[in-house]
């Protein structure tokens, strides 16, 4: 029988122990003599570099005097320069501005609802621009298609909004004429 001075264990037997740490029994600071990393490398100062006699010696001429013409090869010819605003390999681009105005064009001819006014400048403009690719003057005739393609769809929803208008006033001057008004 135990008293009341006496811890009890709910357990069983014994006297009560604090629980083990999960992570195990705990490090020891580190000693602040010690040093956690290993020395560094002794490098020569300068001047205390490599033996002399590793290295071939330099030529001496005397003063004025340098090896003889004919001794090195020729300098080789260099090539001649572009022109300004020339490509890597000499070609000038000075076209490419008729597949950007073929393509806002086109843009307008839909977006602005321009139709005739921007489709069909966007179709003349957009095939110079594919002709000047063809050509090799410029290198843009992705643009010129598209300009191309936005004009005729700007061309087409023209049409298409001039008969639906003449379809509207059509009907409404056949209800106006036969109401009695």
């Amino acid at each position: 029988m135990s008293t009341p001075q006496d811890p009890q264990n709910p357990t069983g037997g014994g006297t009560p122990q604090d629980p083990a740490s999960p992570y195990g029994a705990p490090t020891p600071p580190p000693d602040p003599s010690a040093s956690q990393y290993p020395p560094a490398p002794q490098y020569p100062t300068y001047g205390q570099g490599p033996e002399a006699s590793q290295y071939p010696p330099a030529p001496q001429y005397p003063a004025g005097q340098y090896p003889q013409a004919g001794q090195y090869p020729p300098a080789g010819q260099y090539p001649a320069a572009t022109p300004y605003g020339a490509g890597q390999y000499g070609y000038v681009y000075p076209k490419n501005s008729l597949g950007v105005w073929a393509l806002v064009l086109g843009i307008a001819s839909i977006a602005l609802g321009c139709g005739f006014f921007a489709g069909i400048p966007a179709i003349i403009v957009g095939n110079n621009a594919k002709r000047a690719v063809a050509e090799g003057q410029a290198n843009n005739g992705g643009l010129g298609s598209a300009g191309v393609i936005l004009g005729w769809i700007g061309v087409g929803l023209s049409v298409l909004g001039i008969v639906a208008w003449a379809i509207i006033i059509g009907v409404a001057g056949i209800d106006a004429g036969t109401s009695g008004y």
